[in-house]
């Protein structure tokens, strides 16, 4: 199956109601809730959309279930029920909530404005014509696929007319920025993968030179935030990710047995530059970048780097090193790159009844370690060592870039009403689903049999 732009919250209607039972051998709908009348083809898409979902749990608990059996799967549970029943059951909760919606958008008054219809009409004819052979042959209409594509819409704008900022539960973007701040890590870090070329853990000997080479980095930032505080690790930060990649690319080529006077690295770095933040006067007189590789010649320490233009340096790209070849000590341009920043949403373990299911990032770890470092410690670097890598991480006051040229635009804000209010929004579907009617048409559900009206 695919997806399409929904809010969550939809997808899943908590309680179902008690079906009526209805008569007649006509199977071109499937159930009356209400007086609306669902065609068969939009129970179609939730029949196969609820068959996907069931599969997918299955093969979660069985990695080697072999989903083309039909046989086998109509022996098999989920939640208690048979499959058979499970997947009838969500196909008609999701019936259930698209009749909601449908009710609920011409009861609010609403409508799609000019924007949404464009962007509908182009995913209608892109998705379409696509998957229209596969539709075509599961039962499902054009026109039923346009009702199922356009009611993700007027969910949207059922959900916006409750919790957009100033709408009618009262939401205000103050609120929507504490749960954006409280719910996510601005954070930095370096991996250092313990893997060999082949996918093999390194040797114990291989692992102490890379954790000596992750300590020796840890220093330089300890450095930098002594100096400059946590804008000065961000720099430092960016170089080191910076030497390390270099590092690696040296590693790999000496690995493939390239000639070392053709090496990517025999003009840049092979090893590590420490590159010191300085604000007192006496900058300019340790301003120049140490390297531990001795065997550099003469003329390698002399090349001065390649300086970045102004319009790179918050796009994306390394920091600046501007040299002045007619002084005698380097002068450095100090630039703020964002580009191996990470935010990262805090997990709410309660929300997984598994933990096996929860991914952490960048490790469980190296999370733990990022969601334990308090505002005081901002910019500080820890080394988080585990059996297959090593990481240095720090954490940022992200407040700092939630403007609007930045962090805060019209996505997150979306994102964050979304996040904050789903839960609540699923509530009131629940409460205007529980009025509901249902009278299903027996004849389809047995015609529409969820193992053999599927595609796969």
């Amino acid at each position: 199956m695919f997806s399409f732009k929904k809010v969550p919250a939809v997808l899943t209607v908590v309680t179902l109601i008690a079906a009526c039972t209805g008569c007649g051998y006509n199977t071109t709908t499937a159930m009356t809730i209400d007086d609306y009348v669902v065609p068969a083809g939009v129970y179609l898409y939730y029949l196969n959309s609820s068959y996907s979902n069931a599969l997918s749990q299955l093969s979660s608990e069985n990695e080697s279930l072999d989903t083309t059996d039909t046989k086998m799967l109509q022996t098999l549970y989920l939640d208690n029920k048979d499959i058979r029943t499970w997947v009838e059951d969500k196909a008609t909760e999701l019936c259930v909530d698209f009749v909601t919606t449908e009710k609920k958008f011409d009861e609010l008054g609403l409508e799609l404005d000019a924007e949404t219809k464009e962007q509908l009409e182009s995913m209608l004819e892109y998705y379409w014509s696509y998957y229209a052979d596969s539709m075509t042959e599961l039962g499902v209409s054009e026109e039923s696929f346009r009702k199922v594509m356009t009611s993700s819409y007027k969910s949207e704008a059922v959900f916006d007319h409750y919790y957009e900022v100033g709408a009618e539960e009262g939401v205000t973007e103050e609120e929507l920025q504490d749960y954006y701040a409280e719910n996510n890590i601005r954070a930095q870090y370096v991996k250092f993968d313990l893997h060999d070329s082949e996918g093999n853990v390194l040797e114990d000997s291989k692992k102490a030179e890379i954790l000596e080479l992750a300590k020796k980095y840890q220093n330089q930032a300890e450095k930098a935030y002594q100096d400059g505080g946590a804008e000065a690790v961000m720099t430092e930060m960016n170089r080191i990710q910076d030497d390390y990649d270099y590092y690696m690319t040296s590693v790999s080529e000496q690995e493939a047995g390239i000639p070392e006077e053709s090496l990517t690295t025999t003009t840049a770095r092979t090893e590590t530059k420490t590159v010191t933040t300085e604000t007192s006067e006496s900058a300019s007189e340790s301003a120049a970048m140490e390297t531990t590789d001795d065997a550099l010649s003469d003329q390698e320490k002399e090349t001065p780097e390649t300086t970045v233009s102004e319009e790179d340096t918050l796009s994306g790209t390394d920091d600046s090193i501007e040299s002045d070849t007619d002084s005698e000590t380097e002068t450095e341009t100090e630039t703020v790159s964002y580009v191996n920043e990470s935010v990262i949403s805090i997990i709410n373990t309660e929300d997984y009844e598994d933990d096996e299911e929860i991914y952490y990032t960048p490790s469980e770890d190296a999370y733990n370690q990022l969601l334990s470092i308090t505002d005081a410690d901002y910019g500080k670097v820890y080394l988080v060592e585990e059996d297959e890598a090593y990481y240095l991480v720090t954490r940022y006051a992200i407040r700092d870039r939630m403007t609007e040229e930045d962090l805060w635009n019209e996505n997150t804000i979306y994102n964050a009403r979304v996040a904050k209010y789903s839960d609540a929004f699923e509530a009131k579907m629940d409460e205007w689903s529980t009025v509901l009617n249902i009278q299903k048409n027996d004849a389809s559900f047995k015609r529409y049999d969820p193992f053999k009206f599927h595609v796969m």
